[in-house]
């Protein structure tokens, strides 16, 4: 009997089961957090003759931005609304909110998630409200403004360090076929090639395997990442029916 391998996979599966553990016991927390995508509707350059005018609602612009922000709770630990012992903010410096903001999708209507626009430190923000938050709980927003020059959301949390940014606001998408031969053909084929040099030159060695398991997963898992980053349901949003996002 080979007990070099049997220790190698008995360590492997030690190792495995307390990252297990680990990661529940860490995700049990709270874990508020939040991004956003920002696009640009219509808007005037700089060298436009001044008699072209630009209205919203009959409120004249010279620029209109439209951004779409989600808030949820990554953690498996609820979120109450007394839990929020500072107002949940998002705030929109040097911007002029066009209009009170749209909730396109909440997780589920139990939460009670409402959003409205206020002033807050001098500048037009967007107050956010729950009843409660699940893990994965929250809801996408739409807020239609002027050009900011910084977006932020502030507010506090009991048993929470800070509420999280975790970058550009991109919704899951179905794997479709054809975006799965895409995205994962070049990862597909560096595991075919591994899984060759692993059988003709390595043999059947566990360290080995281990090692080009690795080697796949760190291949495999980045083209994932949007997909395990956001709710399924933020994938689809919209005011009359559903609208995908991208």
């Amino acid at each position: 009997m080979d007990w070099g391998a049997v220790v190698t996979i008995i360590v492997a599966v030690i190792f495995g089961i307390a990252t297990i553990v680990l990661t529940l016991k860490v995700s049990r927390k709270k874990k508020p957090v939040w991004a956003c995508i920002t696009s640009k509707i219509i808007g005037l350059d700089t060298d436009a003759p001044a008699e072209l005018k630009l209205f919203f609602a009959e409120k004249p612009v010279r620029d209109a931005y439209r951004t779409i922000f989600i808030f949820f709770n990554k953690g498996r630990e609820p979120i109450r609304e007394n839990d929020v012992a500072e107002d949940i903010v998002i705030h929109f410096k040097g911007a002029d909110i066009l209009q009170q903001p749209v909730i396109l999708k909440p997780s589920k209507e139990a939460i009670k998630f409402s959003s409205k626009q206020i002033v807050k430190g001098g500048d037009n923000s967007i107050k956010l409200s729950f009843l409660y938050l699940d893990h994965n709980d929250g809801a996408v927003v739409e807020v239609l403004h002027t050009e900011s020059q910084d977006i932020t959301c502030s507010g506090t949390i009991i048993d929470t360090d800070r509420i999280g940014y975790i970058g550009e606001f991109l919704p899951p998408r179905p794997l479709e076929p054809r975006r799965l031969l895409r995205e994962y053909g070049i990862a597909g084929l560096l595991g075919i090639v591994l899984l060759v040099i692993l059988l003709v030159f390595v043999g059947h060695s566990p360290l080995m395997l281990a090692f080009f398991l690795l080697m796949g997963l760190s291949i495999g898992i980045p083209p994932l990442r949007r997909y395990i980053k956001f709710p399924k349901w933020s994938g689809i949003v919209g005011k009359k029916g559903a609208q995908r996002l991208s």
